[in-house]
């Protein structure tokens, strides 16, 4: 039995981190693509990350992640985001006087805040982070291969840490 431990525990969190903030930028380049026709890096510095899709696949993982049923992990993620989106724009609006996004055009909307149909993609994005991911993140940290995954790990983020140091 592998012994667990923290140095395990926080890069398979920063594999699922790093997972979820690429994906998330791949759905926003997709997105803007799609929309107005052209490639606009939504990534953040200069890697290709959307991190609040770290962060966002990291709190709903806990949440979620001994429930077997899909349609509960994509309604139970749909309304969470849902409400994460709507409370953050109101907060960036009034507290900082930003609004960073908008689906005013976008049909089912509520206030240009949040849409219906960007909620049910965030809910299923969610779904199959969960069970595609998830998964195969955990296979790569079984008892043969969980000290390379870690180590590999650690090294993505040293890079990602030297990588960001170079444009300062």
């Amino acid at each position: 039995m592998m012994k667990k431990n923290a140095w395990f525990f926080l890069t398979r969190f920063f594999l699922l981190f790093i997972l979820a903030a690429f994906i998330g930028w791949a759905y926003e380049i997709g997105c803007v693509y799609v929309i107005f026709g052209f490639y606009f890096d939504r990534g953040v510095l200069h890697l290709p990350v959307c991190p609040i899709y770290g962060f966002g696949m990291l709190t709903l993982y806990p949440i979620f992640r001994k429930v077997k049923n899909p349609l509960i992990i994509f309604a139970g993620s749909t309304l969470i985001s849902t409400i994460v989106e709507l409370v953050a724009s109101l907060i960036l609006e009034y507290r900082f006087n930003l609004e960073l996004w908008s689906y005013i055009e976008w049909p089912l909307n509520y206030q240009g805040r949040v849409s219906a149909i960007s909620s049910c993609i965030f809910g299923l994005m969610a779904l199959l982070f969960m069970k595609i991911a998830v998964p195969a993140v955990r296979k790569l940290y079984s008892e043969k291969t969980a000290k390379y995954t870690a180590a590999a790990t650690t090294a993505l983020f040293i890079f990602c840490l030297i990588w960001e140091m170079r444009f300062i």
